[in-house]
């Protein structure tokens, strides 16, 4: 009788044995939907508005609207559609529209993407890329490329841009054009 009972758990024990084997050899089902997971969108939102706010007096650094944004916890990244981007400082207004746009660096870069347009109400400058960077932390816009750029005394063309939105200086690169229209007196 105490062998049977032996055998008994002898028998459970291996069959467990052989069922955590087989199981440990599968692939785990699960892994694909984790991954899947992991890359999804954390937040997707429409007909969003954010404002950024200055440390120093709390005014309103800039107001960002976009269409539709969708949030990634994996790569610290924020993907929107058809952002719109307002600041207003000590060089005047400034709007910065696009087909699409990412913030990135925890909001100290917002890039946009695919027909960029900036203008500056004060100053009746309009420019035109496909890639123009805003630095939050140094209150900086970057054009890596090729941009076209109109103003009151005419058009100008350039390889790159790099303009500090403090100060208002900027600078053009590589193969400047700029062609002057204006009255003849």
């Amino acid at each position: 009788m105490k062998r049977q009972g032996l055998l008994s758990a002898s028998g459970i024990l291996l069959l467990g044995l052989i069922v955590l084997m087989t199981l440990h050899e599968w692939d785990n089902p699960l892994e694909e939907d984790r991954e899947a997971f992991l890359n999804a969108p954390m937040i997707i939102a429409d007909r969003i508005v954010a404002k950024a706010y200055d440390e120093e007096d709390g005014r309103v650094q800039y107001r960002l609207v976009a269409d539709h944004l969708e949030q990634y916890e994996r790569d610290a990244l924020t993907t929107l559609t058809e952002p719109v981007l307002r600041m207003d400082n000590s060089n005047g207004l400034w709007t910065i529209q696009s087909r699409r746009g990412e913030v990135r660096d925890n909001g100290d870069l917002i890039v946009f993407t695919d027909q960029v347009e900036a203008r500056s109400e004060s100053n009746g400058v309009t420019l035109d890329t496909e890639e123009l960077q805003y630095h939050n932390d140094t209150n900086r816009v970057v054009s890596p490329g090729e941009l076209a750029m109109r103003h009151r005394d005419g058009r100008t063309r350039a390889g790159a841009m790099e303009s500090d939105l403090t100060s208002g200086e900027m600078t053009l690169k590589q193969g400047v054009v700029s062609e002057f229209t204006g009255s003849t007196e």
